[in-house]
Order: structure tokens, then sequence, then C-alpha cells
């Protein structure tokens, strides 16, 4: 009967956060132009977020099975200047014993991109000779503390937590566990968004109309997909929460 309990509860909280995170988004997301590139673990999640990004326009190349090297081909055959956020979502698929495969790639990117913010997830991946993915977490964590208004959506924190949401292989997350991620990547995107509001780099305008999601045709091989939406978890409702907060008080409106 507990299990019951928590389980309604979860479900409840989810379905308030729906609505908190679509009526205040719609109203305060001050639009922009987002490329999000990745691997499998960005394809079971971006789905999910032009519902969670209304009046956004997300253009998404995410492949399976690619490693940095690859996500940043993706990145340069996808980039436009009109983009004002980028999502680079990558690392997972590195070998963690050479760490700097990932820093040399965000430096690539940052190249580019110049002064438009990024979000770059933390890694989870599998460990190999004996190396976890700390060497990569620090690539990812200094790189953010070199570039002012850079977002890190904790990722490798999420599934230390929340193990159940994730698949027996222990890297790619159910379909619970791919909404949470795509709202950890989609306050990321929002943190950004912010970020340009509050350092005065682009003047926005009112809230735009939702806006459809481009995904570009994908080149490689591509991760099994779920087929239906769960409700996410409460550390989520939790994080979710201190983001709207956060907005709401430096945006208008």
């Amino acid at each position: 009967m507990a299990k019951l309990i928590r389980s309604a509860g979860v479900a409840v909280a989810a379905a308030l956060l729906a609505l908190a995170v679509a009526v205040p988004a719609a109203r305060a997301a001050p639009g922009g132009s987002v490329l999000v590139v990745g691997d499998s673990l960005e394809e079971l999640s971006s789905p999910y977020l032009s519902n969670l990004l209304p009046g956004v326009k997300l253009t998404v190349n995410a492949v399976g099975g690619s490693n940095t090297f690859e996500i940043l081909e993706l990145f340069e055959a996808s980039y436009d200047p009109s983009q004002s956020v980028i999502v680079f979502d990558g690392g997972t698929n590195d070998n963690p014993n050479y760490p700097q495969i990932l820093e040399e790639n965000l430096a690539k990117v940052a190249a580019t991109v110049g002064d438009r913010c990024m979000v770059v997830p933390t890694v989870h991946g599998y460990t190999v000779e004996g190396t976890g993915n700390d060497g990569k977490n620090r690539v990812v964590r200094q790189f953010a503390a070199s570039r002012p208004g850079t977002q890190v959506p904790d990722w490798a924190g999420f599934v230390h937590e929340h193990p159940e949401l994730m698949q027996s292989d222990g890297l790619h997350p159910i379909e619970a566990g791919s909404e949470a991620r795509a709202q950890l990547i989609a306050q990321g995107i929002l943190g950004c968004l912010a970020y340009k509001e509050s350092s005065g780099v682009t003047a926005s305008a009112a809230s735009a109309p939702p806006v459809e999601t481009t995904r570009l045709q994908p080149v490689g091989r591509l991760a099994k997909r779920e087929d239906s939406i769960y409700r996410t978890t409460a550390a989520g409702v939790i994080r979710e929460a201190a983001m709207l907060a956060i907005l709401r008080t430096l945006l208008p409106g």
C-alpha cells in the first residue's frame, strides 16, 4: 500500500509540474533558436523537448553511438549563426581514459559559437579498464567555469540518484528516465535563454507561439526508442520548481 501511495503522489506531483512548466514557459520563454546535437541519449530525450519549450525553435541532430568527434561533425553540419543556444550532449561513447577528447571537441565548438550560451550535460557512461567518468565530468565543469552562462544539467548525478529509471544496460534511460532527462536539458536551455536576457546579449520579443522541432535526417545507427510517456520523478519536480523560481526573477512577464 505504501508503494501505491508513493506512486500516486509522484504521478500527481508530475501532473502539477507539467502544468507549471507549460504555462510559465509559454509566457516567459523569450523564444530563440536552439541547436541540439548528441548521441542515443539525446535521441531518447529530444522528443519531449518541444512540449517543454513552447515558442523555442529546436533543431535536433542526434545519432546513436556517436562519440564526440562524430557529434562535432553533427554540430558542424547543423550549426547556423542564428542559433543562440547550443546543446552539446556528448561524451558517453568516448573512452574515459582520454577525457581530452571531450575537452578538445568542446573547445572547437566554443571557438565557433563565440559568446553563444551552451548546454553541456555531465556524463554517465561505462567504466573502461577501471576508469570511470570523473575525468570527463571534470572537463565539463571546467569548461562551464571558463564560459559565463554555460549550463550543466547533472545527468550523472540524476542516474546515481535514480538507477531505477535506467534500462538493464545501465546506460540508457527507460521512458520515465528519458522524460526526466529531457526536463534537465530543457532547464539548461531555459537557463541559457534567461542568461541571454539578463546579460542583454539580444533583446527579446514577446512570447512566440509554439514552433515545430526540426529533426535532421540521421546518418548512422539509431538506438531503440521507447513507445509511451511515463510520469517523471519527484526529484524532477524539485529541480523544475527551482528553475522556474529563478526564471521568474530574471524574465519579464
